[in-house]
């Protein structure tokens, strides 16, 4: 199972060689990097260069932008699963062989993202972990996906998907939007499919400076995108419900030692996930409050916490 990851890149000598390499170190037999770079004059040319050898294919020339170059790359790839890493994130070690045995285990799976969204500070230091319930057409429709006063996007970086998807699609990232194509492109994938969360970290985000989707150009794109999925025709076409892939933990019969699994879970009706969501904010909070009003570390409260949830 080929898969194939385009990388667009303009002026990130600071952090491009990170990301080069967080996908070379991947360890999967059939990858296809595919890295298009804008034209760089700050020395990103020559680390391509260097990482030249384990590319399928790179180019260092000007473009349209962004998302004109993920275009371009998703062109000349071959992938029969597809994702995109931007210039200054990073794939964790066990990324590309979680997606692959994702992907071969669960035919009916079409997109995932992950449930747990990692993000680094600029120097590379860790920032935070969000863990998000799960994705549905209704809670980006209503502005619960990111919008003008939420911030819980679909984390792009652990966003992958098959081919025949994105042929479902037209094959390209619209032109419509210059900022939150990103978002649009999710937005049409909930028309064919229900995006699958996976219980997993797959990648680290990094804040800095230049970031599209740190722009206010950006939320105003996605709240016009979400006035759109608001119409009752398209509300019509998209996939209603959601689904996780969780890891599950079976037991030996003799009581000492297990195994674990992936486990995939739907359901119908996404109403749920923003209760799951409510108290899982809420729990977050309430266990910091406890730790400091009780002689209980913060590790005991967290604890607790997991017990409940593998009680429930």
């Amino acid at each position: 199972m080929k898969i194939s990851i385009v990388t667009p890149s303009y002026n990130q000598v600071g952090h491009l060689g990170e990301t080069l390499l967080s996908v070379k170190k991947q360890g999967i037999s059939e990858l296809e990097h595919i890295v298009i770079d804008g034209g760089s004059t700050d020395g990103s040319r020559e680390i391509i260069k260097s990482h030249a050898e384990g590319l399928a294919y790179w180019c260092s020339e000007t473009d349209g932008g962004q998302y004109q170059a993920i275009n371009k790359g998703f062109e000349k790839s071959t992938g029969e699963i597809m994702g995109w890493l931007n210039s200054s994130d990073l794939y964790m070690p066990w990324t590309l062989r979680t997606v692959e045995d994702i992907f071969r285990r669960f035919p009916e799976v079409e997109w995932i993202s992950s449930l747990q969204k990692v993000c680094i500070n600029e120097d590379g230091t860790y920032e935070g972990l969000n863990e998000m319930p799960g994705f549905s057409s209704g809670r980006l429709a209503r502005g619960l996906l990111g919008g003008a006063k939420n911030s819980d996007f679909i984390q792009q970086e652990t966003c992958f998907w098959r081919r025949s998807l994105w042929d479902k699609i037209g094959g390209k990232i619209t032109d419509r939007y210059r900022y939150a194509a990103d978002f649009w492109l999710w937005s049409e994938f909930f028309k064919h499919s229900r995006c699958t969360g996976v219980e997993v970290p797959l990648a680290a985000f990094r804040f800095h400076g230049d970031q599209r989707s740190g722009e206010d150009r950006y939320r105003k794109e996605v709240v016009e995108i979400i006035e759109e999925l608001q119409s009752p025709q398209i509300q019509a076409e998209l996939i209603s419900g959601y689904q996780n892939i969780v890891r599950h933990w079976t037991a030996s019969p003799s009581g000492s030692g297990g195994a674990s699994s992936w486990r995939l879970a739907t359901g119908d009706d996404d109403f749920f996930l923003g209760i799951l969501k409510f108290w899982s904010d809420f729990a977050r909070q309430a266990r910091w409050t406890a730790s400091s009003a009780t002689y209980f570390p913060i590790a005991v409260w967290n604890f607790a916490m997991r017990v409940f949830r593998w009680i429930k």
